[in-house]
């Protein structure tokens, strides 16, 4: 009879660990998936790419076993890498022994000839057993990044250009530090500033009053006072004095932006030079002190003449009624030209939330709404869709008709959008053809699916410009909270990645998040 127990025990810890091995490999597996990240090793000695996870291959359009085949040497390596950017990648490549390590983007040539953007990491490490350098190296497929970060600059760039056409800039402001969290360009401008210096100038709420006009401050601390004690939208003007101490008028209006056990922790602001308004409202207010002058001193040469002349009274009462007309007739005009600096300042706060060119919501109101619809699908625990929609074949209008007809046919395609969807739901331009629909309160797919279907159709129909007959197409995106999102944010980014599924599967056609292409 032997004694096992020692032998039973190491079978035990071994079947153990290959359990752990085996958790960890499906656990990196997964990570790679969802990150869309693959890793490689690749040999010096052999010039040859050693082992390769799925998800490297994938990003590849291959098989591991296809990838490690097709590169089995530097030179055919390079041959999946674009051909514009294989100079700098060999550049990095051979000065990575010196620097052991390396970190580049650049584009690669998919198996299906289709072009992505993809960001490298990698080390160099020397086995301390055989003393040979091999590469361990990570890869991302980051066109998705790339792309929206390009049209985050795009939309950035607009806003700042609409800051400076409208004199107008926004901020956030947090209530519990007395600083700003964040200040647009178009804010500092109004300053004399910019949005670094003047963020880093205004530490404390005492900076914040010192630009403000000495003769101003207690108004404004007061609304402020109010605006902290129940948290209520404001609106007040003022007098600041900029970095080069000019003063100026300016408008700020205020809302909460977030709460925390029903205190503004963060508020939301604009900020609107009115320096020329107020200008012109203190000429005309001079125009009429004059007006009432030259009356009044009328009235009383007039009365003068009464005593004297009583026997012309009737001539007299005849002039006065003649001044009479053309004060009331002064009067008319000025109410005229206040009722249309009112008309201007409604215009000026609808193109502020709005699109000029299309009439919809701009992507400022709909993120508001979005973020209210999503408060209340939170309340209620209701499900809400959010669909990401970009034209199919404008860029061909643009390039064959011109931007007139281009501007035409978004018009036309805005309104049938608005046209297609209900009361309740909301139709926004965020970007040159791009639109984004919210849907609260539905819980059926299918009843989106219908006006998916209906959206492509009606976009779809003919558009007739000066005999021209043009169509175009929509291919459209649907997230819906919260199985593909819990934010504004996350559900917007998904919605445009299936968008992008139904580009790539062929266009003129709606998906859902997780549909395959």
């Amino acid at each position: 009879m032997d004694d096992i127990t020692l032998n039973r025990m190491t079978q035990d810890q071994l079947v153990e660990e290959l359990e752990h091995y085996r958790y960890q490999k499906l656990l990196l597996h997964a990570i790679d998936r969802i990150a869309r990240v693959g890793y490689y090793e690749w040999c010096y000695e052999n010039d040859r790419l050693l082992t390769c996870s799925e998800e490297y291959a994938n990003i590849f359009k291959m098989t591991p076993k296809q990838m490690l085949e097709a590169e089995n040497s530097y030179e055919k390596s390079l041959l999946g890498i674009y051909p514009d950017d294989r100079e700098e990648y060999r550049r990095n490549t051979e000065n990575l022994l010196k620097t052991n390590s390396m970190e580049l983007e650049y584009r690669i040539i998919q198996k299906d000839g289709e072009i992505r953007h993809v960001r490298e990491t990698c080390v160099v490490e020397v086995d301390s057993k055989t003393g040979r350098k091999k590469i361990f190296g990570i890869l991302q497929d980051v066109t998705g990044l790339r792309e929206h970060r390009q049209a985050l600059e795009y939309r950035e760039a607009l806003a700042q250009q609409a800051e400076s056409i409208t004199a107008i800039g926004h901020f956030i402001y947090n209530e519990n530090l007395g600083t700003y969290r964040y200040i647009s360009p178009g804010f500092a401008r109004i300053f004399g500033s910019s949005s670094e210096e003047y963020k880093a100038k205004i530490l404390t709420t005492e900076d914040d009053l010192a630009d403000i006009h000495q003769e101003d401050i207690p108004h404004v601390q007061k609304v402020y006072e109010q605006y902290d004690e129940d948290g209520e939208a404001y609106s007040v003007e003022y007098r600041i004095r900029r970095a080069d101490g000019e003063i100026r008028w300016v408008r700020e209006r205020c809302v909460t932006h977030s709460k925390q056990n029903e205190k503004t922790i963060e508020s939301l602001g604009v900020l609107q030079d009115i320096t020329n308004q107020k200008n012109t409202e203190a000429e005309l207010l001079e125009i009429q002190s004059t007006l009432e002058a030259r009356v009044e001193r009328r009235t009383s040469e007039l009365a003068a003449t009464v005593k004297k002349l009583e026997h012309i009274r009737d001539s007299l009462e005849t002039t006065v009624a003649i001044r009479t007309q053309e004060l009331a007739k002064t009067v008319s005009q000025l109410k005229e030209e206040i009722a249309e600096k009112e008309k201007i300042e409604i215009e000026l706060k609808f193109l502020a939330n709005h699109d000029a060119l299309t009439g919809l919501p701009s992507l400022r109101l709909c993120m508001d709404r979005l973020e209210r619809s999503l408060a209340e699908a939170r309340r209620n625990c209701l499900s809400l869709f959010v669909m990401f929609v970009d034209l199919d074949g404008f860029k061909r209008v643009n390039d064959s008709y011109g931007h007139d007809y281009g501007d035409t046919v978004l018009k036309v395609t805005a309104e049938r959008i608005r046209a297609g969807v209900r009361e309740t739901d909301t139709a926004a331009r965020i970007g040159g053809d791009e639109f984004l629909v919210i849907l609260p309160g539905l819980t059926e797919p299918e009843i989106v699916e219908k006006i998916a279907r209906n959206l492509i159709t009606d976009i779809s129909e003919e558009i007739v410009i000066e005999q021209d007959g043009l169509r175009i197409g929509a291919s459209i995106g649907i997230a819906m909270y919260p199985e593909d999102g819990l934010t504004s944010e996350e559900l917007i980014r998904q919605a445009d990645a299936a968008m992008y599924a139904i580009k790539q599967k062929g266009k003129n056609s709606y998906g859902f998040v997780g549909s395959k292409p």
